[in-house]
């Protein structure tokens, strides 16, 4: 159904445990769009995993997705899920971003403050990310603070399709 909008899907990925971030992520998306996106005739379109369990069961379907998303966001607090599956979830979408041929234009990693956590193996995961120089690390310490970074971030990826989308001609019908 034709509904006159351009849309640019939003991958939102996130571990089974952060239910209440991932609801967050999408308010997020949902009010940039209404503040930013919409009036310009842009949407950001939230997709992902409804249960984590399903990386394991539809992985390459969950593959393709993100292959075709224009942004990804990834929520993590303590580990790269059921056989580190989110770690090449993740590393998909970075190489996705890298390649000019795919729609993907930015990766945003939301990582959960855990002040008392004192697991070697986790504290080595949240390293990890945090040494990263490759793509946007969000610090938050719950889902309100989250939902407000990221909408920010949602706002500012609406403004720059605004300036692209005005700068870019439509494909011939025969083209597409």
């Amino acid at each position: 159904m034709a509904h006159g909008f351009d849309d640019f899907r939003v991958f939102v990925s996130a571990p089974g445990d952060a239910e209440a971030d991932r609801r967050a992520c999408y308010d997020a998306i949902a009010n940039a769009n209404e503040s930013t996106a919409m009036a310009a005739g842009l949407l950001l379109v939230n997709v992902g995993l409804r249960e984590s369990d399903q990386i394991s069961s539809h992985r390459a379907i969950v593959s393709d997705n993100v292959r075709w998303s224009s942004y990804f966001i990834q929520i993590f607090q303590d580990d790269w899920g059921p056989r580190d599956l989110f770690r090449k979830l993740f590393l998909l979408a970075i190489e996705c971003r890298d390649d000019p041929a795919m729609p993907m234009r930015d990766v945003l990693v939301c990582l959960k403050d855990a002040p008392q956590e004192t697991d070697p193996e986790i504290l080595a995961f949240r390293r990890e990310l945090e040494e990263r120089s490759d793509c946007r690390i969000l610090r938050y310490r719950d889902p309100e603070e989250m939902r407000a970074q990221v909408e920010e971030v949602c706002a500012a990826w609406a403004r720059g399709l605004m300036g692209r989308s005005a700068a870019v001609e439509p494909l011939p019908p025969a083209a597409l």
